[in-house]
């Protein structure tokens, strides 16, 4: 069951609803208030079906848990309002995401494989970090061969411009994180880039225009967004 398939049932059941609801029916709109939370459960079904996340379905569960939580308090059966905890559990999942990154971040620094000693004249791979609160950061790394990178915005910006930029390898993985934010990536125009973010009421846009170079590389971006943009150019 594709991601398309599901909005397009989601979109004939409202229709229907509402056209009952015109002729005098059936009372549509406290119908669509009590059943809108379903949408989302669909939703997060339709994320679980879909090959391409592999394992990964903690937003999908998200959105089946929100989902059913909100249309168990709608008919009764809850005498919980999940929307006084929707924002301190937002915070809780960002401030957590921030520490996990953080210890990643050491973890990585300690056990890094990668030699720290190079020779004269050997370019040594570099891993770009960064991590824009509240500000902007713009980083055009030109030096040393790209090998991956962390980049966080929260309430914030961050460019990143791998035009001029070589690749470590064939392939090289970048996490983005956005909470309120905004991430811009430029890339080379023989590089493949290919997406794994998840966008929660937010979006990720893949700008690039055609190009007649024969790819050679290959550009993984993971993470996700949070009311947030992720946009890739070239």
């Amino acid at each position: 069951m594709s991601s398309r398939l599901v909005i397009g049932l989601i979109i004939v059941a409202i229709g229907g609803l509402l056209l009952l609801g015109n002729l005098g029916w059936l009372d549509s709109r406290h119908l669509l208030r009590t059943l809108w939370p379903l949408a989302l459960v669909a939703a997060g079904v339709s994320m679980m079906r879909n090959p391409e996340r592999g394992k990964n379905h903690t937003w999908a569960w998200v959105l089946i848990t929100v989902g059913l939580w909100i249309f168990l308090d709608k008919i009764g059966l809850l005498d919980f309002n999940i929307w006084q905890s929707l924002v301190p559990a937002i915070l809780l999942g960002v401030g957590g995401r921030l520490v996990y990154l953080a210890m990643k971040e050491r973890s990585e620094e300690m056990h890094d494989p990668l030699p720290r000693i190079t020779l004269p004249g050997e370019e040594k791979p570099e891993f770009v970090r960064s991590f824009a609160f509240m500000s902007y950061c713009d980083l055009h790394p030109v030096l040393n061969p790209f090998r991956g990178g962390d980049i966080s915005a929260v309430m914030g910006g961050v460019k990143l411009d791998l035009r001029d930029t070589k690749m470590y390898g064939d392939q090289a993985t970048l996490d983005v994180f956005a909470f309120w934010g905004g991430i811009e990536i430029l890339v080379p125009p023989d590089w493949i880039v290919s997406s794994k973010v998840t966008p929660i009421i937010g979006g990720f846009v893949d700008s690039r225009r055609p190009s007649n170079v024969i790819p050679t590389k290959t550009l993984l971006i993971r993470g996700f967004n949070l009311m947030s943009g992720v946009e890739v150019k070239n």
